[in-house]
């Protein structure tokens, strides 16, 4: 089993045009632990998410993973660690015009290389489309494994990517609004689940998420961004409800062009 990965953050800051998407984050995430970043729109929960693996890099400030400086590591080794972290962004990053099958087996890209991969991809052996279909038939879509990803419905476009991150064999899973496309039941269905997975792998788990009533009932620790600053970072059960409130009250404060600036 994977080892999960812990991540570290000192004093992060990152500008989009001038505008501060990261104000100075501080945030310890353990092995193992399960986090949800929440907030409005445009308080900086897609950027944090995006430090982790460094898809974003920080104009200051510090991002570790397992106690490394990430901004030590050669391009060689920044790679190595990102095929140690699974991602599902808010688009799923899947590929529409080929098989639930071929896009899951994608997943090893990283790890295997770019030839080596696409070799497994077009003619995967055996063990290997046995292990895409068990993740496929835990996940409650098994019977998809030789359709299209464009004939798949959204919910369960959402399970192949969570398959693929799986199949990656990650020791962290970070995702990015992952009910945004869904609705309340299968949000709720889909949350739970990634929880569940979460604990059955011992991975680290990051979310950044809309839906604060979800986030609270489900994920054990949550940290509140407004603005791009923590506003508030502690166990779910002990955050007042007042808390809550200055969260989202400068929400329509926040126009579009601002939210896209700030990356979420």
């Amino acid at each position: 089993m994977p080892r999960p990965i812990s991540f570290e953050l000192r004093d992060a800051c990152v500008d989009f045009d001038g505008h501060a998407a990261c104000a100075g984050l501080d945030l310890d995430i353990g092995r193992g632990e399960m986090v949800a970043f929440v907030g409005p729109s445009g308080a900086g929960k897609t950027t944090a998410l995006r430090l982790l693996n460094q898809t974003v890099r920080p104009k200051s400030g510090i991002v570790r993973a397992d106690g490394v400086d990430l901004a030590t590591l050669s391009d060689a080794s920044l790679r190595a660690l990102r095929a140690r972290i699974g991602v599902i962004p808010q688009d799923l990053g899947l590929v529409p015009n080929l098989r639930v099958s071929q896009n899951v087996l994608a997943g090893r890209l990283g790890r295997q290389g770019t030839l080596r991969s696409l070799g497994a991809i077009l003619f995967p052996p055996r063990a290997q489309l046995e292990r895409v279909l068990a993740l496929l038939d835990r996940l409650g879509v098994g019977e998809k494994l030789y359709h299209r990803v464009d004939s798949l419905s959204g919910g369960e476009m959402q399970r192949v990517a969570i398959a693929r991150a799986l199949y990656q064999e990650a020791g962290a899973l970070l995702a990015d609004e992952p009910l945004s496309a869904l609705d309340p039941a299968r949000s709720r269905e889909t949350i739970q689940l990634l929880v569940t997975l979460a604990r059955e792998h011992e991975l680290t788990l990051v979310l950044s998420m809309h839906d604060i009533a979800l986030a609270r009932e489900f994920v054990p620790r949550l940290v509140g961004l407004r603005d791009g600053r923590v506003l508030f970072d502690d166990r779910t059960e002990v955050i007042a409800e007042e808390r809550y409130g200055d969260l989202y009250r400068l929400e329509g404060l926040t126009d579009s062009a601002g939210a896209s600036r700030r990356g979420g």
